[in-house]
């Protein structure tokens, strides 16, 4: 399987959004109640990355479909003296899982951090 990284582009929203949405309910079936997993739909993963411009993410594309992302930037809730950066968030749909996806994508945004500032990254 050929795969693709790149940076996520504005016109990607709708690919990526799809992932997020598919990802979430891939994922969290069965951990999470049924009735919140109803309440996320398309619609507002859609708005979430039309919003944002796809900015700070890095997608995963095989046979031209974005198959994943990973997003990145400056820590949220930092209370460091210093600068972080985080991974903001990382899907991929279930059937490109355990083909090292994903490690390439956070590889991929520590890389990007590193570049724009952010040696360190941090977490809560």
């Amino acid at each position: 399987m050929k795969v693709i990284l790149r940076k996520a582009l504005p016109d990607d929203y709708e690919q990526i959004a799809f992932v997020h949405y598919k990802a979430w309910l891939e994922t969290y079936t069965g951990l999470l109640p049924e009735s919140f997993l109803k309440n996320r739909t398309l619609e507002s993963s859609i708005n979430i990355f039309k919003n944002n411009l796809c900015s700070n993410a890095v997608v995963a594309i095989v046979e031209g479909k974005i198959i994943g992302f990973c997003g990145w930037g400056p820590l949220r809730n930092n209370s460091f003296e210093e600068t972080f950066g985080e991974i903001h968030g990382i899907y991929l749909l279930d059937s490109y899982k355990k083909h090292k996806i994903g490690r390439k994508m956070l590889e991929f945004a520590l890389e990007e951090l590193s570049t724009e500032n952010y040696p360190k990254v941090g977490g809560y």
